[in-house]
């Protein structure tokens, strides 16, 4: 578990406007991350923020989630502690974009309640996490033979967990040839 301060990395600003800031912040975050050794949640903490703009969270947040799963790869971000306001920003342009990514409360001892989606996910998708969910980690061939009667073959599993994971929903896992996935959060 990684755990960046965007109150801290802000310089203590409570208020996180415009993509230039928005930029500042991502070039912090990017700076701020070392290679890690397996699939990690690496948590954007929002403690003592009140306003982040929608520019902002897309040059940010979204940014960062796109370097993490495209440059690291092993990297998954999730929002933590963000209030209603700003999550209902981040879920607006989500929403606009077909988009998605977790968010959560995080105590001080790194505990995890609320786990929660922003955005949307379409209804594909959305049936995928839920059976993910229920059997934890599994492969597209194994939901293939757990839903035959779908008609849904490897390939457009493969496909669906595939999307998942870049957008940061699900972890990947890989074991020789083998791609098993988990989600990133545990409920929904």
């Amino acid at each position: 578990m990684i755990r960046y301060s965007i109150f801290k990395i802000a310089a203590s600003k409570a208020t996180l406007a415009g993509s230039a800031m928005g930029r500042q912040m991502l070039a912090s975050l990017i700076g701020e991350s070392k290679p890690v050794g397996g699939p990690t949640v690496a948590y954007l903490d929002f403690t003592g923020i009140d306003i982040a703009t929608g520019s902002f969270l897309r040059e940010a947040v979204m940014g960062f989630r796109d370097f993490s799963r495209n440059a690291m790869g092993i990297l998954y971000p999730v929002v933590a502690n963000a209030n209603p306001t700003i999550e209902e920003e981040l879920s607006v342009y989500l929403q606009d974009r077909n988009d998605a990514i977790w968010a959560c409360v995080l105590d001080d001892a790194g505990g995890v309640s609320q786990p929660h989606i922003l955005g949307v996910l379409d209804a594909a998708h959305q049936t995928t996490l839920q059976l993910i969910l229920e059997h934890r980690r599994i492969s597209a061939p194994e939901l293939a033979k757990l839903r035959p009667d779908e008609g849904i073959g490897v390939t457009a599993w493969s496909n669906r967990l595939a999307t998942l994971t870049a957008k940061g929903i699900l972890m990947e896992f890989k074991s020789g040839k083998t791609k098993s996935f988990s989600p990133v959060m545990e409920a929904v």
